[in-house]
């Protein structure tokens, strides 16, 4: 019953980190764009995805959630226009792309509404396995040609459409039993809710960082195509992984998870910043999948566990992206991003030791 859910995220997913990697490469190589540029390129669908989602979060009526099985020829005709595109209707063709994707995901989540932990593990194991192979082929199907990227995303948004249109009435009613079901909702406490949605946040805030910026910093030290594919490639591939080690879990708890989370975030940020080596980057990447993931993981379970609303959960993980692409553009453009990736890093840490230091505080005291 859910194998049309799996397959449209794993290649809406594809087709997104294909077009995010491509996308920054085009906008360096061929547009000749800047820092601030690529940040604003990642920066604009995503913005436009938070404020979507989080207004779909107020009005989750079910005509608006039946437009997610035909977002996705919306979503591939945009980017593939991108190539033809100047940099003005580019900005404005990310945008068309964000909206689509707003009603996509979510909706798409809401499907699992009524899953155990195992098929929501698995959907987690087949999206971010998208992740993965976009990323990892971005660099190779670049190098063969600027165009080729463009022209695959179009195909395969196309595949998704007619994926979803010829199991329409199932995939409509999977989505009919998420507004019938009526669960007993156990209530969170708001703490614990917040530090999962903040970690979650920062989560991709970080990856979005890395995931627009860090081609161009790649290009900057010889790195080639291929490679900067597969270090991004690394990044989810780390994350899948995590995942796979979490596909029959409930919520991971663990004391000072917070604080830690963001210790680990900031070290793999500095990692990729000062990092020249291919080692020292790989490693660095390996702890932010691997954290991400939890974080992820947390998130994704509490909001479909205990009925708190998809959009909300998509509309936090979109605010990470734009936020984290936006700021390392502006730090890229003012300082370089080497001090880019330093400071983001140190920031979540702040982030981390501040939120965290009632707990940190009542542990000093009890000793």
């Amino acid at each position: 019953m859910f194998q049309a859910i799996y397959s449209a995220s794993f290649l809406v997913a594809f087709s997104g980190y294909l077009l995010g990697i491509s996308l920054s490469l085009f906008l360096v190589q061929v547009k000749q764009s800047g820092p601030l540029i690529v940040g604003l390129a990642g920066f604009a669908g995503n913005f436009i995805y938070t404020a979507t989602t989080l207004l779909l979060a107020r009005y989750s009526a079910k005509k608006i959630n039946i437009l997610f099985v035909y977002s996705p020829l919306i979503m591939g005709i945009a980017y593939f226009l991108i190539f033809f595109a100047p940099i003005p209707l580019i900005i404005l063709l990310l945008m068309l792309g964000g909206v689509a994707s707003s009603f996509f995901w979510p909706s798409l989540q809401k499907c699992l509404s009524g899953a155990d932990k195992l098929q929501v593990g698995i959907y987690n194991l087949f999206w971010s396995g998208g992740v993965i192979v976009g990323s990892i082929s971005a660099g190779f199907v670049y190098s063969l040609s600027p165009l080729l990227p463009f022209l695959m995303i179009l195909f395969i948004y196309l595949a998704t459409f007619v994926t979803l249109v010829s199991r329409k009435n199932k995939v409509l009613a999977l989505n009919d039993i998420t507004y019938s079901a009526q669960r007993q909702v156990e209530m969170l406490p708001s703490k614990m809710v917040s530090d999962i949605r903040i970690l979650n946040f920062i989560h991709f805030f970080a990856i979005s960082a890395v995931f627009y910026l860090y081609p161009q910093l790649g290009l900057s030290r010889g790195f080639s195509p291929q490679v900067i594919g597969g270090i991004i490639g690394m990044l989810f591939i780390s994350r899948f992984i995590t995942f796979f080690l979490l596909v029959d879990k409930s919520l991971i708890l663990y004391p000072f998870r917070f604080v830690i989370s963001c210790a680990l975030f900031c070290l793999g940020c500095l990692m990729l910043g000062r990092g020249t080596s291919h080692g020292i980057v790989f490693t660095g990447v390996i702890i932010m999948g691997s954290t991400g993931a939890i974080s992820h993981h947390n998130s994704l379970l509490i909001h479909l566990n205990y009925n708190l609303k998809t959009e909300m959960h998509e509309g936090i993980n979109s605010a990470g992206l734009f936020c984290g692409s936006l700021i390392a553009g502006i730090l890229g453009q003012v300082l370089n991003l080497p001090s880019a990736y330093t400071i983001i890093g140190l920031l979540i840490l702040i982030v981390g030791l501040i939120h965290s230091r009632k707990t940190l505080s009542t542990l000093s005291f009890s000793k």
